[in-house]
């Protein structure tokens, strides 16, 4: 047979290659449920391509199967394209069908199908001729380059998190840690979906963009707080800092802040705040409510906006018994509390209103059940901060029996709003590390004994169905890991990630691009411009035809650039890129060896 033809109709990605047993069990369960029709159904049902499609996507099971995209293509060729990605199908009607975001997740997988159809005769009129989403010039269109990768990705590391995985209770404390392209980071996605939403999770496994939807609505929701840290990231912007800002009278003024953990820590606005349409005795009624104001209507119709700040900064002083309630309704507040920065014709102004609002956030604020409220807080490049430093007093309080709701629970006072604060149970910490940038044995030992490590490493065998120009991807992944391995440390191996968007071809385009934008760079990075240690692990040294090298020693010596004569220092030895090895298949064909 032809090349083209043993090649096959399409790729289901690696992602599909995963989930092979999941797969073959839909498809068992499937045969299972058509054998078990009558005669004129299964009939009905085999000679109407809509009618398949409905019942194919009827069929149960766990997760999200191809098989119910490839099963239609293979049927009935003509209505259903060969697509076996749900992500690739709904990114089509979005840039190609114009269909908007929200309308695509109210759509059935047979609507999609139809509007898919309908956007495939359009194309073809508009052409002249039979065309095929997959086509270089209408592919671009819909998949734009630099998502190439991220879609192959994702789809492939989707399956490393199966179904089962949502039932395992999660640490607390986690941090995912590896080289280098080896999927912390799409992980965490995963990570944080079976933690907040693991039915979601089981049912949609294997549709990337579905996940990353929810996850994009969970942060919308405010469960999800993502931060990179850094070397300059501080305890200020992590738990709270003093702010400046400048008054209408020109002076200077500082107030406490609350930064990323200490926010996502307190109770959400639909939890322990005051819900929209409560009335006060004093003719007060709550209108609206956001996170830096509460909107009351007062007695005579018009509108007042009442800080959250203040009003916190007044329980926190009730908290701490530097004032009463009794102190806030008679006007004592400034003579308690001389160095208060708060706005004193609103805490004097409003001493019929003010009181009540304090008393009632103080009473609503210790309910067990909003420090089991699920939340995530997602870390990534966690090493690369002072993670001593960001997060000070913290370091006891994430502990899992510190946290409040906990049996030992422990709260510590804060050193610029001087209020307690504790840690909820519910909050859940997933970190990312870059073992290449910073390795575990450097970790602070303190944060070592409350965080549950977990290595993710490189996955060579989800490339062993890819091949290109008689390479064999998830074998030269393997054997450079294992010569760097040799050669540096395992922290510094390349991940599978890099290599995921290749796609089987008869040519050495898609590695010529990789290696030279990626690879090499990353090589280069690691052993320090050590070209000898580089050419080890591109095995160059044992390469007989010079050609095939991708580092040769450059042909200007020292006579040529120094002269004939004795030069009384030491010279290095200077290497370079050999372009054309990168166009040669052999080249890549001997890194195994």
């Amino acid at each position: 047979m032809a090349d083209d033809i043993l090649r096959g109709l399409g790729s289901a990605g690696p992602g599909f290659m995963n989930h092979k047993p999941r797969e073959l069990r839909f498809l068992i369960k499937s045969m299972i449920g058509l054998k078990a029709m009558s005669a004129s159904e299964r009939d009905s049902v085999l000679g109407d391509p809509w009618a398949f499609a409905e019942w194919i996507d009827g069929v149960p099971d766990e997760g999200y199967r191809q098989l119910r995209h490839i099963l239609p293509h293979l049927m009935f060729p003509d209505e259903f394209e060969r697509i076996a990605s749900p992500g690739h199908v709904r990114k089509i009607l979005s840039e190609l069908g114009g269909v908007d975001r929200q309308a695509l997740r109210r759509m059935s997988k047979v609507e999609q199908d139809r509007e898919l159809l309908t956007v495939r005769h359009n194309l073809e009129r508009e052409r002249g001729g039979p065309i095929d989403f997959y086509q270089q010039e209408i592919k671009e269109k819909w998949l734009k380059e630099q998502e190439i990768e991220e879609s192959a990705a994702s789809e492939a590391l989707a399956a490393d998190t199966p179904a089962s995985a949502s039932k395992v209770a999660a640490p607390l404390n986690q941090i995912l840690y590896g080289p280098p392209g080896t999927g912390k980071t799409y992980r965490v996605v995963d990570r944080a979906l079976a933690i907040l939403d693991p039915e979601f999770a089981a049912k949609r496994e294997s549709d990337r963009d579905a996940l990353k939807e929810r996850f994009d609505d969970l942060v919308t929701e405010g469960l999800i707080r993502f931060v990179t840290f850094h070397q300059s990231f501080s305890y200020e912007e992590f738990v709270e800092g003093l702010r400046a800002e400048t008054t209408p009278d020109g002076a200077i003024r500082y107030h406490v802040q609350d930064g990323i953990f200490k926010a996502l820590c307190q109770p959400s606005a639909d939890q322990a705040r005051i819900p929209v349409g409560e009335r006060f005795s004093s003719g007060y009624v709550v209108t609206r409510s956001t996170p830096e104001i509460l909107w009351l209507e007062k007695p005579n119709g018009s509108s007042l906006p009442l800080p959250w700040e203040l009003l916190d900064e007044l329980a926190g002083l009730v908290r701490q018994g530097r004032i009463s309630i009794a102190d806030i309704r008679d006007k004592l507040v400034f003579d308690r509390v001389p160095d208060s920065r708060l706005e004193k014709f609103l805490v004097n102004g409003y001493n019929n209103i003010i009181p009540l609002i304090v008393e009632r956030l103080i009473a609503s604020e210790a309910r067990p059940e909003d420090h089991e409220r699920k939340k995530v807080l997602i870390i990534d490049e966690i090493n690369r901060g002072n993670i001593s430093k960001i997060l000070g007093e913290l370091i006891t309080l994430i502990e899992p029996s510190k946290r409040l709701g906990a049996d030992e629970a422990l709260t510590t006072m804060l050193p610029y709003s001087k209020t307690p604060f504790g840690v909820p149970v519910g909050v859940h910490i997933i970190g990312t590390m870059n073992t290449a940038d910073r390795s575990l044995a450097s970790i602070d030992m303190a944060l070592r004994r409350r965080f549950v490590f977990e290595e993710i490493e490189p996955q060579p065998e989800t490339l062993d169905e890819i091949e290109l120009a008689g390479v064999n991807i998830g074998a030269l992944l393997s054997v450079m890991n294992a010569r760097i391995e040799a050669l540096l440390d395992r922290e510094h191996r390349l991940g599978h990630a890099y290599f995921l968007h290749l796609e089987a071809a008869d040519d050495v385009g898609q590695l010529k691009q990789l290696f030279s934008r990626r690879i090499l760079p990353l090589l280069k990075e690691y052993f320090f411009d050590d070209w000898q240690r580089i050419r080890l692990v591109l095995n160059d040294h044992r390469k007989v035809d010079p050609a095939d090298r991708f580092i040769v020693e450059s042909a200007d010596g020292s006579v040529s650039l120094f002269g004939a004569g004795e030069i009384s220092v030491p010279t290095n030895k200077v290497w370079r890129l050999n372009a054309e090895a990168l166009n040669r298949p052999s080249a890549y064909q001997q890194i195994i060896g």
